[in-house]
Order: structure tokens, then sequence, then C-alpha cells
């Protein structure tokens, strides 16, 4: 049974993604670890602002406990996984 994002044990959520990629849903978990009080819908739409900021070369948002702890996950996912955008890669 899969709860969503947050299920470990969930098929290739137990694996990292692929190297150059970035998995969102993958990441959440680390966020709800830095903010326990957030949703993980919540969450989820904070990582993927953070990871379209990347994208598009511009800062991350960091006005709340919830986008900055979304921004590091990025961060460090990003340097992880060698997750860099391609020049002229466009956000989406």
């Amino acid at each position: 049974m899969s709860t969503g994002p947050t299920d470990w044990v969930s098929g290739e959520r137990v694996f990292a993604p692929p190297t150059g990629t970035v998995d969102v849903d993958w990441l959440v978990p680390a966020v709800l670890e830095a903010v326990p009080s957030a949703a993980p819908t919540d969450a989820r739409a904070a990582l993927a602002a953070a990871w379209t900021a990347r994208r598009a070369g511009t800062a991350a948002p960091a006005g709340d406990p919830l986008a900055r702890a979304a921004g590091a996950v990025v961060e460090d996912a990003v340097t992880l996984f060698r997750a860099a955008p391609a020049a002229g890669d466009s956000a989406g």
C-alpha cells in the first residue's frame, strides 16, 4: 500500500533517482524532517518551486522555514545527484 511521496518502500522510491535528475517526490521526506509540521503536499510544492527557481537560474524562495528547507534540500540533491540543469534548460 502506498501512502504517497513519503512512502519509502514503494518501488523505485527506495533508491535515489537516476544521476542527473531531481525527483521532488523523492525529496519530500528530507523537507519533512527539517520542518516536521509541514504537510507533505506543502513540502512537495515548496520543493517544486525551489527546483523551478534553480532551473531558471534564480534564487529559490526563502520566505519561510519550509521554503528555506526546500531550497537547501534541492541544493543538496543537485550536488549529490549531479542534477544541475543543462544550459538553456527551461523550468517546467
